[in-house]
C-alpha cells in the first residue's frame, strides 16, 4: 500500500504557508488603511512591505477592493473577539451591564478602533458592501453579545425584556454614542467620569427593564 503521509503533510505545511502569508498581508494592509485611507493605497506599496508578488494578493483576495474588504473583516473580528468570550453567567444585571459596558467601551476607545471607525465612515459612501461587512461584523455581533445576555436574564426573571435585540440596540447605543463621538472629535472622557456616565446609563436602562410588580 502507498503512503500518502508525506504529501499529505507538505500538502498541510503549504496550507499553513499560505494562511500565515495571507494574515501578513492582511496585517500591512490593515496598517496602511488606518494610516493613508483607502485611496492612499496601493497593493505595489502593500507587496514591497511583505515581499511576494501582485498575483498571490489577487489570487488571494481578487485586488485591492476585495484585500479592503478582508482587512474589514478581520479587524472587526479582532476587536470583538474578547467581547464573545466574556463569562456573564454568574453576574446579576447591574454587574453584568457594566462589565458588557467597561468591555465595550475598552474596545472602541481604543486609537485603532476610534481610526478604523473613521475608516470605514470616509469610504462607506465608494463601498455600500464594506459598510456591509462592518454592520455584520461589527455592531450587530456586539448588540447579538447583549442581548444574549439580556435573554438570559429574562428567563432566570431578573428582568423584562420584550425584545432582546431591540433593547440591546438601545443599551448599545446609550453607553456608546457620546463617548465614542466625544473621542472621535479629540474629546474625552477621564476615567471617573466616563464611570459615572456607564452608572447613569445603567441605572437609566433598568428604570425600564426590571421586573414589574
Amino acid at each position: 500500500m502507498t503512503d500518502h503521509r508525506p504529501t499529505s503533510e507538505t500538502g498541510s505545511r503549504l496550507t499553513y504557508r499560505g494562511a500565515a502569508r495571507r494574515l501578513q498581508i492582511l496585517e500591512v494592509a490593515s496598517e496602511r488603511f488606518l494610516e493613508e485611507g483607502y485611496a492612499g493605497v496601493s497593493v505595489d506599496q502593500i507587496i514591497a512591505e511583505v515581499g511576494g508578488s501582485k498575483t498571490n494578493v489577487y489570487k488571494q483576495f481578487g485586488g485591492k477592493q476585495g484585500l479592503f474588504l478582508a482587512v474589514v473583516q478581520n479587524l472587526s473580528d479582532a476587536f470583538i473577539h474578547d467581547l464573545e468570550h466574556i463569562d456573564l453567567r454568574d453576574q446579576a444585571p447591574e454587574q453584568g451591564l457594566r462589565t458588557l459596558a467597561q468591555a465595550l467601551l475598552a474596545i472602541l476607545l481604543q486609537d485603532k478602533h476610534l481610526a478604523f471607525q473613521r475608516l470605514i465612515i470616509a469610504e462607506s459612501n465608494r463601498f455600500p458592501e464594506m459598510g456591509r461587512v462592518w454592520l455584520e461584523s461589527g455592531p450587530q455581533r456586539t448588540r447579538k453579545v447583549v442581548a444574549s445576555y439580556l435573554q438570559q436574564q429574562q428567563e432566570q426573571g431578573h428582568l423584562h425584556v420584550n425584545d432582546p435585540l431591540r433593547a440591546a440596540l438601545f443599551f448599545h447605543d446609550m453607553i456608546t454614542f457620546n463617548p465614542v463621538h466625544l473621542a472621535m472629535l479629540g474629546i474625552g472622557y477621564d476615567a471617573d467620569a466616563l464611570n459615572g456616565f456607564i452608572d447613569d446609563a445603567i441605572t437609566t436602562f433598568l428604570q425600564g427593564h426590571l421586573p414589574r410588580n
